[in-house]
């Protein structure tokens, strides 16, 4: 398992150590769930924001132009 570093600003830390002492069986899994959660998000959104601008006017005359994603 890779290992990361990272430094936190004093209160954030100890509300981390709060809430992973609270909701979770240690802080490695607190770490583990919380960033599995954060990039299972940020994947919607983005997945979702691709979605708006292909459907946006925009895209339609892009596409007629250029042809669809992936046919260039």
């Amino acid at each position: 398992m890779a290992q990361i570093e990272i430094t936190l600003p004093n209160d954030k830390q100890a509300q981390f150590e709060r809430f992973a002492e609270e909701e979770f069986l240690n802080e490695e899994r607190a770490v583990e769930e919380l960033l599995t959660a954060g990039l299972d998000a940020y994947r919607d959104v983005a997945d979702r924001e691709e979605t708006e601008v292909e459907r946006s006017p925009f895209a339609a005359g892009a596409e007629e132009e250029y042809g669809r994603r992936g046919e260039l």
